[in-house]
């Protein structure tokens, strides 16, 4: 045999023996993400975290989008590594905080934009049967996102047993060097949180749970994460269906220590509810966040979110725009509570309610909300406003729609008194908010 044909049989026996391997450590490939584009016409979004409350307020018109980019090497049913990226501008660029120096939305666009939101290994131990979430994973409490919904460094434990379903969780925020001594360390001065949770499913219809969260934070620091010094969390919450509704109840009780100075007692209630109604569904929604009418003296009774400033707290089932940031947004996600609910530790009183439904590609929704603080501060108004909204939209596609929405609140004097001393913030006679968007979605 020639050498020319001894090569070529060499690698035809290659070429067969790598594709009958080739099953054996082959990993399944998944993909998935989104793309949205928001086209903004508002007198308060600025496309930041605040709203510009103040008397002739000027128009903004403004276009962002995200990208959302999911892949998943899936070795098995019991094992994989998911990964998730994002990629956000606003059409023409924007710099500051998030964008050192441009957000590749401007002329030729060539910028690094490339945020990570997940890395994290997903399996299941073979020795105990637990599910196991190691690396920089999504986590939400157990309270619609209130006191917490984020991407963060942990490691999150669940097994189910039958009815009942034990969680753990670790995650670390922060983690300062210490050089106190000659010899700097780092783990010394943390921010972290551990999560013990669990949920009974009654029957069919009903579950309950219960959580306890603690908070710490070692030490104040410049790049500090966590509001207040520690906190300690329990709650309890239940999801309930009767006959046409579906209703989800929770409260959570707070205590530790504010800042190392103060004691902290605070607490929170809220409800949901999704009852069918003639071709659609109503929505109902309440929560209630306790106060403080001082913050310098004496303890602290006002809820304390997970992040300071309150930029990892949501309230989605409010179905709101200005009052309480929507879920939806993308880096225009402001409010007239801000990202923090308590409106300086005042707290807050919030009552929403909701109409949507199909109608073929068709689909809409209408929703009416009232906020208010809790606690008033001297002889401030703690009302904030009444807001009402509507979208409607078109599937063009199974994965792509476009919608409309257009919202309006009519501010409280809390907000636009033209007294300062009557007012939470907001500017002296601020005219009222609203917002118009088109949008579209399509997600993979």
């Amino acid at each position: 045999m020639s050498f020319s044909k001894k090569m070529l049989a060499f690698a035809a026996v290659s070429a067969l023996t790598a594709a009958t391997a080739v099953p054996a450590m082959a990993l399944e490939n998944e993909f998935h993400g989104l793309y949205r584009a928001f086209g903004f016409v508002t007198n308060a979004e600025t496309g930041g975290a605040s709203l510009n409350l103040r008397k002739d307020a000027k128009t903004s018109s403004y276009i962002e989008q995200r990208a959302r980019l999911m892949y998943i090497a899936k070795a098995n049913d019991n094992l994989k590594l998911v990964t998730h990226f994002e990629l956000d501008n606003r059409w023409g660029g924007s710099t500051g905080a998030k964008y050192v120096t441009n957000d590749a939305g401007g002329l030729d666009a060539d910028q690094v934009t490339l945020e990570t939101k997940n890395v994290y290994l997903d399996f299941n131990c073979p020795l105990t049967g637990a599910n196991v979430k190691i690396g920089v994973q999504p986590f939400s409490d157990s309270y619609k996102g209130v006191f917490g919904a984020f991407d963060g460094s942990g490691l999150v434990l669940s097994k189910k047993m039958d009815a009942f379903t034990p969680t753990f969780g670790f995650f670390r925020f922060n983690d300062n060097v210490f050089s106190a001594t000659t010899a700097p360390a780092v783990g010394k001065l943390t921010e972290d949180m551990v999560v013990l949770d669990g949920k009974f499913a009654v029957n069919k219809d009903l579950t309950v749970g219960a959580s306890y969260y603690f908070v710490q934070k070692d030490a104040a620091t410049s790049t500090s994460t966590i509001g207040a010094d520690n906190i300690h969390m329990l709650g309890v919450n239940a999801a309930a269906k009767f006959g046409p509704a579906a209703v989800d109840a929770f409260a959570a009780y707070q205590f530790g220590e504010y800042n190392a100075t103060q004691d902290l007692g605070a607490y929170m209630l809220g409800a949901t509810a999704k009852v069918k109604a003639g071709p659609g569904t109503v929505n109902l929604a309440a929560l209630y966040l306790s106060g403080e009418d001082t913050t310098a003296t004496g303890d602290r009774d006002d809820f304390q979110l997970l992040a300071s400033g309150g930029a990892v707290s949501y309230f989605n089932p409010s179905n709101m725009w200005i009052l309480i940031r929507n879920g939806q947004t993308i880096n225009s996600s402001a409010a007239v509570t801000g990202t923090d609910f308590t409106v300086g530790g005042r707290g807050l009183i919030g009552v929403f309610a909701g109409y949507e439904g199909t109608a073929g590609k068709v689909f809409y929704n209408a929703n009416l909300g009232y906020a208010m603080t809790a606690e008033e501060r001297g002889s401030e108004d703690g009302t904030l406003g009444t807001e009402i909204n509507a979208t409607v939209g078109y599937k063009l596609y199974d994965n792509l729609s476009v919608s409309a929405t257009a919202a309006y609140a009519l501010l409280g004097d809390g907000l636009n008194s033209t007294t300062a001393a009557e007012r939470v913030g907001g500017g002296a006679d601020a005219d009222d908010p609203y917002l118009t968007a088109i949008q579209f979605n399509y997600t993979f």
